[in-house]
């Protein structure tokens, strides 16, 4: 019988206070706009000008407030779901199917919107199977580090830590995986372009 999840209310308020900065920082600054740019719509209404600022500063008022909270919910869940691995997961062995490197070209521009430098910043994907509890599981990942993405190999043993209770919530263990590959030549030519920001997804 499938044993029912329960929360751990002492990781979660960890997780919900790690968290707590950012989402009363951008909640504060949403209020802000909210209320000065409603302000100077209600004060100025009749007024083409006064309505239009208004309304637009009330809008990014709005947004921002929303941003906070939907920004807290996927951040109090991603570092929740790390505390419960920590501290509940077990050690597993997975394969890996497929790997992906989505690389985005950014632009950046001067004053007069001429193009002054460029960067890549890129998702390191891996996908694999494991078996849990008798059971066949997939699942994916986002590496931190382009040099372990390179040294790795459709078929190649990933080490993974899994939620015991929920094995959808899982990790690659990846300073167990860098000492595994230590001594492999990563892959020529390499599919993340030179001097690339590698970006962590949730």
């Amino acid at each position: 019988m499938r044993r029912k999840r329960t929360t751990d209310w002492p990781l979660l308020w960890s997780a919900v206070k790690d968290n707590a900065g950012p989402f009363f920082m951008l909640l504060i600054m949403g209020l802000i706009f909210g209320f000065a740019g409603g302000g100077v719509f209600f004060l100025g209404f009749g007024e083409a000008g006064a309505m239009v600022f208004g309304g637009f500063f009330a809008l990014i008022g709005l947004a921002l407030f929303v941003y906070a909270f939907v920004s807290a919910h996927s951040g109090i869940g991603y570092y929740y779901g790390l505390a419960l691995l920590r501290k509940y997961g077990m050690d597993v062995d997975g394969v890996l199917t497929r790997k992906d490197a989505d690389c985005q070209l950014h632009q950046v521009l001067d004053n007069n919107n001429r193009v002054n430098g460029e960067y890549y910043s890129c998702n390191l994907l891996v996908e694999f199977d494991y078996q849990f509890n008798g059971r066949n599981h997939s699942g994916a990942y986002y590496l931190n580090k382009a040099d372990l993405f390179d040294k790795l190999r459709e078929g190649d043993r990933l080490p993974l830590k899994v939620l015991r209770l929920d094995p959808s919530v899982h990790k690659v263990r990846e300073r167990r995986l860098s000492n595994m590959l230590k001594g492999r030549e990563p892959e020529q030519p390499s599919r993340i372009p030179s001097g690339a920001e590698i970006t962590q997804l949730a």
